[in-house]
Formats: C-alpha cells, structure tokens, sequence
C-alpha cells in the first residue's frame, strides 16, 4: 500500500483536508460568544457528538469525520478559553501552580490532537500468505537474543521456531547468547565466570540438540542491539531476518503470514506483528481484570500501530517482526544511541526512505512482567529510550522524514512525559486545598460552558476511537501508577540523554505471597493526604464563603484521583504467583478415551498450558484423580495431537465433569507437540482477544467497574498489611519468650510463614528464576 503513488496521494489528500478543517476549527474555536450562546454550542455540540455516537452505525466513514470535527472543536475552544481568560496572577507564588498546570493541560491537549491525527484513519490490511511452494521465497534467519533468563523458557521459543511453516532449506534458527559470552566466562569473579561456562555449554548443547545454530561474542557491547548486530557479521545469511525476545513463542503461521509482503515491495524494511501475553501483567493480576478487560499491549497494538501503519510509520517492537536483512546492514545493524534501539532503528529506516507494515494478527505468545516492579522496570526503560530519540534524534527535524512521519514519531516520544503531567493533576487540587493556592482562574459558569463540555466530549472521542481496546479511564490508571517513578527517570535522561543503560526486564518469576510492592509508599502518602483533604475542604467551606465554588470543584478533582489511588493501592499489593506454567482460555472439541476400561466420550477444553489441559463433558464420566486417559485434539490447522495424560482433579457438577488433567510422556516428540499445540495455533491468541475487546463497558458502567476494582484492592491490601502486622507481633512475642526462657513451645498450627512488616528492594519476597544480575531493580 504504502509503495504506491496512489497511497502517497491519498496521504497527502487526507492531510490537506485534515489541515484545513484544523484551520477552521482554529477559527471558529477563538470566536466571541456570549454565555447563552456558548452554553447551547457547548452542549448541543456535546449532545450532537453522543448521538451520532450512539445512533449512526459505525461503518459510515462520515460518522467518524463528524465526531472527531466536534469533539476537537471543544477542545480547541477551551483551549483558547484557557489561555486568554484564566492566565492572571493575584500573587507571585500563584504563577507557580497556574502555569505548571496551563502546561500539563496544554501537554495533554497536545497529545490528545496528535493521537488523533496518527488514528485519523486506522489501516486494515488483509493478510497476504506466502505460497510455500514458490522458488523465490527468501531465506529467513531466526534470532532468539538472551541474556540471563532459564534454559527452559529458550528451549520452548527455539523448539516453537522450529515448528514454522516454512522450507527447512531457506529457515535457520539460532540462539544469541549474551549471558555466555567471553567476557563473562573469564570475568574475574569465580561464580560469574563459573555461571557464564556453564551457560555457555547448556545452551551451546541445547543448540546442538535442535539442530539450530549457537551464536555468542566476546564482548557485552550495547546489550541487545549489539548482540542482533554481532549476529548479523556471524555467518548468517538469511535474507530477512525474524527477532525474537526468548519468551516469545512464535506460531506456524507467522512467516507465512508475514514474508510475502516482503516479495511485494522491495523498499519495505519491517513487518511488525503484535505481542500478545498469555500471563497477566502486575496490574491485570493484582486487581483481578486478566480476563475482563483489554491489556495494556492492545491499545498500542490494536489502534495506534494501525494509525501509524496508515502513515508508514509503524515502528520495530523489539520482538515478533521480521526485518530485510540488506538495509540493517545499510545502517550499520541495529541502532545504538538509545536504549530502545527498536524505535531508533525503524526512524532511521524510514529517514531512508523505506517501509514498513504492521500486521494486525497475534503470532507470538510471550510473557509479561510478573512484579510491580519489574513492570516499571521496563516501563521507565521503554520512557527513558523514548526521551533519548527525542533529544539525540528528534523526528521533527530528522532528514529524509515525510512531514506525517514526524509527527508520527513526536506523538510516540512525546507521550511519555506523561508522567510530569499526572504528578501535576495530582498534587494540583491538594495545593489549593491545603495551601490555598490559586491554581484555576474560573468562575464556575465558564467551567461548566468551557472545561466540561471539553472533558466530556474527549472521553466520547476516546471512547469511540478505542474503546473496544481500552475501556474508559484505564489509560489514566497506566499512567498514573507510573508517573511517580517514569518522572524521576526522565529527569535524569533529561540532564544526561546518553547516559541510561539498558537493562534486561525479568521473565519467569514467581512470588511465594502475597506482599506489600517497595514501590507503594508514594500511594500510602497520597491516599492519606486525600482523606485529609475532605475535612480540610469543609474547614475552608466554613471560613471562606467566597471560594466555595473553588472548593467543590476541587473536591469533585480529589475525589476523582481518589478512586485512582484505591486502584493504585490495589495493584502494589503483589498477589502470589506460584504458577509457572501459565494457562490460556480455549474453546476447542476433543476426544477423551480409556481403551481398557472401553470409555470414549466427546468433551471440550477450555483452557490449555505447557502443563495440561482443563476440560468439561456434559455426561458424568467414571473417572477419579491418578486415572490415566488418552486426549485426541486438533488445531485450527487441521494438525492432529494425541496425548497421554493423568488426572488430577475430577469435579462432577449439575451438568457433568470438570476434568484437570497433566500431560505424562515427556519424551521429544511429545514435548515438541505440547508446544506446537499450545503456541502454534495463532487463532487461539486472536480469539482471546476478540473475546475480551467484545465485553465493551461503555463510559459509566467502567467508572463503576474501577471503582469496585479499587475499593476491593484497597481493602485487600491493607487487610493484607494488618495481617502481616499482626503476624510479625506474634513472631515478636514469641522470640522475647524464648530470649527469656518463658517458654521454648513453637506453635504450628498453621504453618504459616511469619513475614517482616515493612518490605524493601533488598527483600523482595520473590523467588525469581533468572539471573539474580538481571533482575533486581
């Protein structure tokens, strides 16, 4: 699409008509009307925008024109309300809070037009398959970088690479081991050394194993980026080359899926493909939404990739994407100014000239971050890397850019600084309230004539353009758990732009309880700081007659961020995670048989792992735990896999058996089917999906759905704190008898373990998996 000139005028049409309705709207938006007249254009066009939301099917290309003219005409309008009406100081420090304020709301207001602009009109591409049989298919390199994480997680993403559909004799698989590599194994610390050796052997007999190539360097120069980059100088040849992160497990169909687009334009550089995560992250798992809402990943992967490949300028992830061989190397291999060297490369591909395509289907199955922890981790690494290309590269002024690349490029660095902005809307109402400082130059007529109807016609927007990916205020969740940790980071990126390491997000890891973040005290501090600002209010209600319409806006303000914390409080109470074989919802038929007892009956399953399968008959079958039983399944493809199972657990209900049961034979081929039928059927993770974008919320429904959320997370977590207090006073009482011989008896009732009170970065309650080097942040 995008190699055509017709695509290329069809950029420029829709950005000129773009840019004169912007125009008007500029115009329109900065017109005088008296407050009749600005209350019934407000509003009515607030009722208009929610109608035709409502009413008009969604397949109409106008409805869409209409509702993004209205809703930024609002915008527009209060924008300009803001900056030439409420722009005045009645004392010096007020300049303070009113201009950081003018400046986070005029940051948002940025990046709510850009982000309109990048979805103006999403890219839907039909999948275009390679035919396997054509002599001109390009030979394809795997390469699975690792650092410090389990042999067992690389075997799983080289024996699923394996199983692609593709020509043997134009696919090579390899491991890039960056955790084994000279350096390491002659570092002058014995047990570093000792663990780079043995690293290094394991996997190199693991490669052997497989048949796959082992790759590793001398040197740990520019971590990933330099490790793909060694790869490429490495006797390897393929032409397109297909990076994937060591827990990422790709399905058959990927490069099936992904290569022809390659054999249909000679300047694209990039296929990009979504990730999808078969654990939930801390967030989904601590407030319990896995299952009921869209994760974090698909409103980038679901909309915002799709805007940007309308406009050329869908960007390298990292993982899960196939990239031309020929013009990595134009470049010198992988980019490495910045720590996310996956976007900087893609900018400076795309300065060349070339293209990209993003494809819209989940082809990978990796693993998500499981601590609080380890997510801000990659999160600040991910705002760090960002802020970088801005500063050392910035898009606006990158040679060889077209001018919707850049802006493109802008809306994706630029959205990081969110975390300035959250901390300001945060603290802003608090200041007035405890302090009272004047933050907002408005009477209350213009915020309900201005500042509402803008707010309100920006969540209709939102909710239009995703709300089947991200249900309403959840993104204001995302960012508001990670401003007080993204802003320090980029405070220092912000000084020093070449200063930031990179450093490798833990995978794998599980948690023996449940336990209080050592990232929760700045929501300790602001809860409390928010229940107090309640009585505060009515302390200035009393006194200050004259400000109440200041004081109620405030606290309708507070309250707001209130719910945010309880939902912030929720989600750093890290839930136990002792499962290390995650499960994926299915819905599939299949056969289960005891040939020596003569049972065969039709059952389904409803869930599936590396582990075993969930199943459900709607007959009641003589089965008991420790049975073994035989299970006939199919794919999505047509591929055919029978498996020797135990039961574990045999549940009757009203309608039949719930069956859970664990694979047994362990040898090669078994373990190589469990993996293909677990992460070889691409369906399956875009079912799972599908199914969750469909469990739409609407606007009120989700406000009511995270208030519950937060107000049980809340509860849980400090319920949780006061039990672990209580235990830690018992375990006290206890030792001081021992101390005085008052009594040696060690009661074991039961079993528990007694855990510390206060839990810091030091004593993380977790038992991780990987190398302890990579993974404490």
């Amino acid at each position: 699409m995008t190699d055509s000139n017709a695509s290329t005028k069809q950029y420029y049409i829709l950005a000129g008509t773009g840019f004169f309705l912007l125009t008007f709207i500029f115009y329109v938006s900065s017109a005088f009307f008296d407050f009749e007249q600005q209350v019934f254009l407000s509003w009515g066009m607030v009722l208009l925008a929610l109608f035709i939301k409502t009413f008009i099917p969604n397949d109409q290309a106008l409805k869409r024109i209409i509702i993004i003219f209205l809703c930024l005409f609002l915008t527009l309008r209060y924008w300009f309300f803001r900056t030439f009406d409420t722009l005045f100081f009645s004392a010096p420090i007020d300049i303070i809070f009113i201009a950081a304020l003018y400046i986070a709301e005029t940051y948002g207001i940025l990046t709510y037009l850009l982000g309109v602009f990048v979805n103006i009109h999403p890219c839907e591409r039909k999948l275009i398959k390679a035919d396997l049989d054509d002599p001109a298919l390009p030979t394809v390199d795997v390469f699975i970088p690792t650092y410090n994480e389990p042999a067992e997680i690389i075997l799983t993403a080289a024996t699923a690479s394996i199983n692609m559909k593709y020509p043997k004799d134009k696919l090579n698989v390899y491991i890039l081991d960056d955790g084994g590599t000279v350096e390491k194994r002659n570092s002058p610390d014995p047990a570093t050394a000792e663990k780079a050796r043995r690293r290094h052997e394991d996997l190199k007999a693991m490669a052997s194993f497989l048949d796959i190539g082992y790759i590793t360097r001398e040197r740990n120069i520019h971590a990933k980026a330099g490790n793909i980059t060694n790869a490429l100088s490495s006797n390897t040849t393929g032409e397109l080359t297909l990076i994937l992160d060591c827990d990422h497990n790709p399905s058959r169909d990927l490069l099936i899926n992904t290569v022809a687009y390659f054999m249909k334009d000679e300047k694209l550089f990039l296929v990009q493909t979504p990730h999808f995560f078969i654990n939930p992250d801390p967030i989904e798992k601590n407030l319990g939404t896995f299952r009921e809402l869209p994760a974090e990943g698909e409103l980038f992967f679901g909309a915002i990739q799709k805007g940007l490949d309308f406009w050329n300028s869908s960007f390298f992830c990292g993982s899960a994407a196939v990239i031309r061989r020929k013009y990595l190397e134009e470049i010198g291999g992988i980019a490495t100014d910045t720590i996310t060297e996956d976007a900087e490369t893609s900018l400076m591909l795309h300065a060349k000239g070339y293209n990209s395509v993003y494809v819209d289907r989940p082809m990978i199955c990796g693993l998500a971050p499981e601590t609080f922890s380890d997510f801000i981790l990659q999160h600040t690494r991910w705002a760090t890397g960002m802020l970088q290309i801005l500063l050392l590269k910035n898009p606006l002024f990158q040679k060889g850019l077209k001018f919707y690349q850049r802006l493109g490029y802008l809306n994706s660095c630029i959205y990081w600084l969110f975390g300035y902005a959250r901390v300001i809307f945060m603290l802003a109402p608090m200041a007035y309230l405890f302090f009272g400082a004047n933050v907002y130059n408005a009477t209350i007529s213009q915020v309900m004539t201005y500042a509402i109807p803008h707010l309100v016609a920006a969540i209709i927007l939102t909710d239009f353009l995703y709300g089947r990916v991200r249900h309403t205020f959840v993104s204001e969740l995302y960012e508001t758990v990670q401003s007080f940790f993204v802003m320090p980071v980029l405070t220092r990126a912000l000084l020093k732009p070449r200063s930031p390491k990179f450093m490798v997000t833990p995978k794998g890891t599980t948690l023996s309880s449940d336990f209080a973040s050592p990232l929760a005290f700045p929501f300790y501090f602001l809860f409390f700081a928010s229940l107090i600002a309640y009585p505060v209010a009515l302390w200035r209600w009393q006194n200050n007659p004259l400000q109440q319409h200041g004081i109620i806006g405030c606290l309708i303000w507070v309250t707001f961020n209130f719910i945010m914390l309880l939902l912030c409080l929720g989600i750093v109470w890290e839930k136990r995670q002792i499962r290390t074989k995650h499960r994926i919802p299915v819905d599939k038929e299949a056969v289960l048989s005891m040939p020596f007892r003569g049972i065969k009956h039709t059952v389904r399953v409803f869930d599936i792992s590396e582990g075993g399968l969930g199943l459900t008959s709607e007959v009641h079958l003589d089965l008991s735990p420790g049975d073994d039983i035989l299970i006939d399944v199919s794919d999505s493809y047509g591929n055919e896999y029978k498996f020797h199972m135990k039961i574990t657990r045999a549940v009757p209900t009203d309608r039949g058996h719930i069956i859970g049961c664990e694979f047994l034979s362990t040898n090669d081929n078994t373990a190589s089917d469990i993996i293909g039928f677990l992460y070889g059927d691409s369906e399956i993770f875009n079912r799972f999906w599908e199914r969750r974008r469909e469990r739409s919320a609407g606007i009120w429904k989700g406000i009511g759905y995270l208030f519950i959320k937060g107000v049980t997370g809340t509860f849980n977590h400090f319920a949780g704190l006061s039990m672990q207090l209580y235990n830690y006073m018992i375990n006290k009482r206890r030792s001081y008898g021992s101390d005085h011989g008052l009594g040696q008896e060690k009661n074991d009732r039961d079993g528990s373990v007694v855990h510390a009170a206060v839990h810091n970065s030091d004593r993380v309650q977790s038992e991780r998996s990987g190398d302890p080097e990579g993974s404490a942040y």
